[in-house]
């Protein structure tokens, strides 16, 4: 089972926390250097904890953004996002209480306040909106809240993070720099499709937000793990859904999320909702895994609720039949291994832990160059290479080179007579005798002059 790498807890932690649209995720954003928390101009965008490696003058450090506290947006999942607040200060070695420093002192941030000081962690006030021409002149409020004078920041405009950043960083250790050799997992699928139970069954421990409304998580979350001896980061994320039935422009941006998420991993797990099957939505996502060129498993879940309605209807075969029409739908991903399972009677997750490692071994295969010129040549023996123009293709010899994928270099006569086709027979020769599964292998055409050569 996946559980969470202990290195975690040598970095210190730094959580962000405060009532809602304060600037909290831009705050994030800024301090992480990249854009990872959606920043949209709407109260509770944020809901899930969002997890990042940071790093200020070499020093690595995690932090934590959270859901706005206090809001009560009707949606029932308040709750949740106060819990999942509690756990992110819990974990925290210094917390950041971000305030707004145009609207002023809110009676929200004298509750967030009261809850900090009953956790007993370490508080940095960050007044934040403190954009270039404002004078500030509700800043003294904040010192009512106990924790100093604070910080003045801009998250939108950068300023005042130095100071910010000197003031909470000084007492860390100094360490080397980093290199993060964490193995990325994206979670993809239409939203409610049981991505966050299964990154929750898997992990151990209740590291994302799961609600029944379609679309509790918003933004790509990483939740660090151990999968099969391999340090992971999950990136959970935001489901998409058809276009035509995106109108709310936040769910826009929510989409994009999906297919970053896609380009930015190592692998994809496609979990599809075994009561609703596939249908567009699914495909599109197994076309972006198919474009990015990642290797994927395709996990069906909630497998207890589509197995007991299928047997009774359909008899004992029904499993069997039900992954025949699977791979019928999802063709061109061919060979992925599927896992059947069910995040709440948490079965199919020792499968999928093996079908995941599987795939991280293809992915990260050494091919000898003698056994793979003998595989090319027993397969260009059993179908004759493309004709173009009158120049027939001919295959001299294929070898292995770095790449984050399996990447194969062919010398050829003629690179540009190589058709998509031969090349997709050529992989799945090379997959099927080097037992790659469904892993993507690319390929390198370069040309090798030959006089005379027809």
């Amino acid at each position: 089972m996946a559980n969470q790498p202990e290195t975690d807890s040598i970095r210190p932690v730094v959580a962000i926390v405060g009532r809602p649209n304060v600037g909290k995720s831009a705050l994030f954003n800024r301090i992480c250097g990249r854009r990872i928390a959606l920043v949209f101009d709407r109260p509770g965008v944020t809901r899930d904890r969002l997890v990042a490696d940071a790093d200020w003058e070499g020093r690595p450090f995690v932090l934590i953004d959270t859901g706005g506290l206090g809001l009560e947006d009707g949606s029932g999942l308040q709750d949740a996002v106060e819990r999942e607040a509690d756990l992110a200060i819990a974990s925290a070695q210094r917390v950041l209480l971000v305030v707004d420093g145009k609207e002023g002192l809110h009676v929200l941030d004298t509750e967030v306040a009261k809850r900090l000081r009953k956790a007993g962690q370490k508080v940095t006030l960050v007044i934040n909106k403190m954009d270039p021409g404002y004078s500030g002149g509700k800043v003294r409020e904040f010192s009512r809240l106990g924790f100093g004078d604070g910080m003045q920041v801009s998250a939108e405009h950068g300023l005042g993070f130095g100071d910010l950043m000197e003031s909470i960083g000084k007492a860390w250790p100094e360490a080397d720099r980093i290199k993060d050799e964490r193995t990325r997992l994206a979670v993809v699928g239409r939203p409610n499709a049981g991505k966050s139970s299964l990154v929750n069954a898997w992990v151990g421990i209740d590291r994302t937000m799961v609600a029944p409304i379609a679309g509790t998580t918003r933004d790509a979350v990483d939740v660090p793990a151990v999968v099969g001896g391999h340090d992971v980061l999950f990136i959970d994320t935001a489901g998409l859904r058809q276009k035509r039935r995106v109108e709310d422009p936040l769910e826009k941006i929510m989409g994009g999320r999906t297919a970053h998420a896609i380009d930015r991993c190592h692998l994809a797990i496609l979990a599809v909702d075994a009561v609703l099957g596939v249908g567009l939505v699914e495909k599109k996502i197994a076309g972006l895994i198919q474009k990015a060129q990642r290797p994927c498993v395709v996990a069906v879940t909630k497998w207890d609720l589509a197995k007991k309605a299928g047997e009774k209807t359909q008899g004992a075969g029904f499993q069997k039949e039900y992954e025949e029409a699977l791979r019928r739908a999802l063709f061109f991903l061919p060979d992925v291994p599927i896992v059947f399972l069910s995040s709440v009677e948490k079965t199919g997750l020792k499968e999928l832990e093996e079908a995941v490692v599987v795939m991280l071994k293809a992915r990260s295969i050494k091919i000898g160059t003698g056994e793979l010129n003998r595989v090319l040549s027993r397969a260009t023996e059993s179908r004759s290479t493309p004709v173009k123009a009158g120049k027939k293709l001919r295959l001299y010899y294929a070898t292995q080179v770095e790449g984050p994928l399996p990447t194969l270099v062919g010398f050829v006569n003629h690179p540009a007579v190589m058709s998509e086709a031969y090349e997709r027979y050529l992989s799945n020769r090379v997959r099927e005798h080097f037992q790659l599964g469904g892993c993507p292998l690319r390929w390198r055409w370069r040309g090798r002059d030959k006089k005379n050569e027809k």
